[in-house]
């Protein structure tokens, strides 16, 4: 408890920090100014809007992060691979006050994303346009602003879908930023830092920095910068007299830690650069850069050392989209997010397939994830390279040196991204190698310290071979190391298996182009050949009942592997240094069908809620004792029939009672990787006891419950504060009257009544066949939960949450809206 406190109080702090409205440094230093709040949004194209005169008096106020698709509803007439949502045309306009305080100064108007397409206006002129939607961007507005009101107006065009194969939200959904700097300064994204050396005893630590001089004549200026350890404390200083040039100057700082603190996903620690600048005696910029000490070494024999110790990625890719709140994340629901996973054991994190907000990054330094970070989904234009028809491919030639430039320069000081991704699954890239070469060699020149990886990629122009599907059968890893000796591979996305939260099919199931199937689907011998066998859990399917579009919470059903033997590939292969399974989350998008907003791919459902692979997960990546039972226990008109129950363990042994009863103890079969009775259904408690060197490490419990009595509310916090910012996730159970989560039960529409200062942010239930829309003040259960998401507003006071359903007792909670410390 002390120890997950203290990690969400390290990243609440800097989370404050961040989010503090000025933040003012020096006597003339830097000021970051947030300009979230308060945009007018209308949703439609206003051909006058980019005038500084325009009256939007009368458009909706909101703030950012925005995303309007996900406000929209689902329709079988938008793209499945957008999730069934729409896209269009939206405008954003803010008025910014003059202030004294920019007068002589530099200001650079800064996005984090904007899907897609945006163009941008202060005062009626037009600082420009950039197509990309997940690159962040920056515009030097100071020559156009003006005492009195300033208008920022940005228009978005996300009209033409599918813009991604995948859900991608529509509008400002990241984060907008004014940067205020003395014309001398460091640059944008203006220091490098690396450490060329690390051992135990010392670090060589080198920072380039790029210097701006906008006074338009030679300038003698001192550059001072210390290094401050993780309680502050100066462990290092450099200071050099310097001649800055007009316009540009680049200047390297060379450092020695003693006894360094190395950074890893077990000890997360992280170092700050303080980089001031004097002209005579006054501090004219201060700038700050965390970063990380770490050794990256990648080789076929030792396959991957971090600091010197052998460590496996264990990795999921994960999209940017999150449930019911569409694209436009707060922090707070990307933090629940990231420790979900941790607690998973997850130590890796691909993002999946294209950069993300910055502060992701920024999290996965402090709570230790290693992260691949992936500049592209595909390289030129639809058609012909099977990507989405008018998606960033279009724009690829004229912009994807810019914007691979601008993602290095932002990201390559996080010591939690170790390899950088070229691109994702580049169908014919083997007849553009004069594009990988190009994108390799920028990633180089940019930084020579991390190797790079392209997904389904297995030659040519990158460090690490990336396996996709095209590594998922059997063979194909072993037979490619047999022919590579020499090269490090990982799993880029691996494996592709499905679940649903508390549905379960006992017959294995394979994808229907790897096997055939009873739909008529057909696949060649050669590909049926391939698969891994999966055994079937019974001769005749226990669960017919189950909707055909939902997966299979057992091991079983998959493209070609299960999440086993997938893993048993990383275990027992040094070249081949980890995996990034797909995926972590379920996320919008990339549905098969109406009715469906998404494929069931994630170990995790679209409420954050775990599926049973999480646990399978969990024995297989971490040390915490553990032990996970299935199914639930609840099978009505299923007396007497063999039910498959499954344990997963990270311990040697374990034991299953039936109603007090022992139905044997088992020994883990470190091949099988799960331990597996067949019980004839029994009402009553299923209990499952875990045995390590004999010794009881852990239990696990299903019973069958009574019927569903009431409704049941918990929330992972009972405090906000009035900062428009903080979340608070609930989750509705529906239960019998002893309290007890009634698993199979799904259909009920719970009504939330909710007084007080607060804002719907949206509901959630993980369910991928509802299409009910996603912000509004009800929502149906899935398998016994449901989740509402409510934002805190500047006006501190009580929340109160009433939820009723018919035919339950309702439920109620409270938490209070404290007023934001200044």
């Amino acid at each position: 408890m002390k120890k997950n406190w203290k990690e969400r109080r390290k990243i609440l702090l800097i989370l404050f920090l961040w989010s503090l409205p000025w933040l003012s440094l020096g006597q003339e230093g830097r000021m970051k100014q947030h300009i979230d709040f308060d945009w007018r949004f209308h949703l439609g194209d206003v051909s006058e809007a980019s005038l500084a005169d325009f009256d939007d008096s009368d458009w909706r106020k909101v703030d950012v992060p925005h995303d309007w698709s996900i406000e929209q509803p689902f329709s079988k007439d938008n793209p499945g691979g957008n999730g069934f949502l729409p896209g269009g045309i939206g405008w954003y306009r803010k008025t910014l006050e003059w202030d004294k305080r920019w007068k002589g100064k530099e200001v650079l108007l800064n996005f984090d994303g904007v899907f897609m397409n945006s163009e941008v206006w202060i005062n009626g002129n037009r600082l420009g346009k950039r197509p990309f939607g997940y690159i962040s961007f920056g515009y030097d507005i100071a020559s156009y602003l003006k005492p009195g009101k300033n208008k920022i107006a940005v228009r978005v065009d996300n009209s033409q879908i599918p813009s991604a194969r995948w859900y991608s939200g529509s509008g400002i959904f990241r984060h907008v930023d004014l940067i205020i700097t003395h014309p001398v300064h460091v640059a944008r994204h203006g220091t490098f830092v690396r450490t060329p050396t690390v051992r135990s005893t010392e670090a060589m630590v080198a920072a380039d920095l790029h210097l701006v001089n906008r006074l338009g004549k030679v300038t003698a200026a001192k550059v001072i910068s210390n290094i401050r350890d993780k309680n502050g404390k100066v462990v290092a200083r450099q200071e050099n007299a310097i001649q800055l040039n007009v316009d540009s100057t680049q200047l390297t700082q060379q450092f020695t830690l003693n006894k360094p603190l190395l950074w890893s996903p077990e000890t997360p620690h992280t170092y700050q650069l303080e980089t001031d600048i004097q002209i005579g005696n006054k501090q004219v910029d201060h700038y700050t850069t965390v970063f990380g000490v770490r050794k990256l070494e990648f080789d076929a024999t030792h396959g991957f050392r971090l600091n010197g110790k052998p460590t496996k990625f264990k990795g999921v890719c994960e999209h940017e989209s999150m449930g019911g709140l569409g694209a436009a994340i707060p922090a707070d629901a990307l933090h629940r997010k990231l420790k979900i996973l941790k607690e998973m054991g997850c130590n890796a994190i691909r993002v999946g397939h294209h950069p993300f907000p910055d502060e992701f990054y920024n999290m996965c330094d402090t709570m230790g994830f290693m992260v691949m970070d992936e500049i592209f989904d595909g390289w030129l234009h639809w058609p012909g390279f099977g990507k989405a028809k008018w998606d960033y491919g279009a724009y690829f030639q004229e912009w994807w040196a810019q914007d691979l430039e601008e993602l290095v320069k932002r990201d390559r000081n996080h010591p939690s991204i170790v390899i950088w991704c070229q691109g994702n699954e580049v169908w014919g890239f083997d007849k553009h190698l004069d594009v990988q070469k190009a994108i390799y060699d920028l990633y180089h020149r940019l930084d020579p310290t991390r190797p790079t990886t392209q997904a389904w990629a297995t030659h040519t122009y990158l460090d690490i071979v990336g396996f996709n599907a095209n590594g998922e059968g059997k063979d194909d890893i072993a037979r490619f190391h047999r022919e590579h000796p020499n090269q490090v591979a990982i799993g880029t996305e691996f494996p592709h298996t499905r679940q649903t939260r508390g549905v379960y099919r006992t017959k294995t199931s394979y994808n229907p182009w790897d096997k055939p199937d009873k739909s008529g689907h057909e696949a060649s011998a050669a590909n049926v050949a391939k698969l891994y066998p999966i055994p079937d859990l019974s001769e005749e399917e226990v669960f017919p009942e189950y909707d055909a579009r939902y997966a299979s919470g057992y091991d079983n059903q998959t493209r070609k592997i299960s999440v086993r033997d997938a893993w048993k590939l990383v275990r027992d292969n040094n070249f081949y240094i980890g995996q990034f399974r797909w995926t972590g989350f379920d996320y919008l998008g990339e549905a098969w069908g109406w009715p469906s907003r998404t494929n069931n791919y994630g170990v995790i459902d679209l409420a954050g809620f775990p599926k049973d692979d999480y646990y399978l997960y969990q024995s297989l990546w971490t040390d915490k004792p553990m032990i996970h039972l299935l199914p639930h226990w609840n099978h009505p008109n299923k007396a007497g029939i063999p039910i498959p129950v499954v344990a997963y363990t990270n311990g040697d042994a374990a034991e299953l009672f039936l109603n007090g009863k022992s139905l044997g103890k088992q020994a883990l079969n470190t091949d099988q990787l799960q331990l597996l009775w067949q019980v004839p259904y029994t009402p009553g408690r299923l209990e499952a006891v875990a045995y390590k060197n004999g010794q009881e490490i852990a239990r696990d419990t299903v019973e069958t419950t009574g019927d569903a009595k009431q409704l049941h509310l918990s929330a992972n916090r009972t405090q906000l504060t009035a900062n428009r910012r903080d979340v608070v996730f609930i989750t509705i159970d529906v239960t019998d009257t002893q309290n007890r989560l009634v698993p199979d039960r799904s259909g009920d529409t719970v009504h939330f009544e909710i007084k007080g200062p607060y804002r719907l942010l949206g509901v959630e239930n993980g369910d991928i066949l509802d299409m009910s829309p996603q912000q509004v003040n009800w929502r149906k259960t899935f398998m016994g939960k449901a989740l509402l998401m409510l934002q805190a507003t500047d006006q501190p006071g009580l929340v109160e949450v009433k939820a009723t359903a018919v035919g339950l007792t309702p439920a109620t909670m409270k938490f209070t809206v404290k007023n934001k410390k200044r």
